[in-house]
């Protein structure tokens, strides 16, 4: 079973939550339809999911080779 590890999982959600730090920044930026309550807490959990998964892959896929 060539399965890979559960770290390397990680780099899709970087994808995830750069988006949606994306999606936030550009509703906060614009008159978007999306409450500004929302977009805060998208931008928070954007930031927070993008530097533990950023720090996931670091340790565990970059820096053992």
């Amino acid at each position: 079973t060539n399965m890979p590890k559960p770290e390397f999982f990680d780099i899709l959600g970087i994808g995830a939550f750069s988006f949606i730090l994306i999606v936030s920044l550009v509703s906060l930026m614009t008159d978007s339809p999306i409450p500004e309550w929302v977009t805060v807490v998208l931008l928070i959990i954007s930031i927070a999911g993008l530097i533990i998964d950023s720090l996931i892959v670091y340790f565990h896929l970059w820096k053992k080779k």
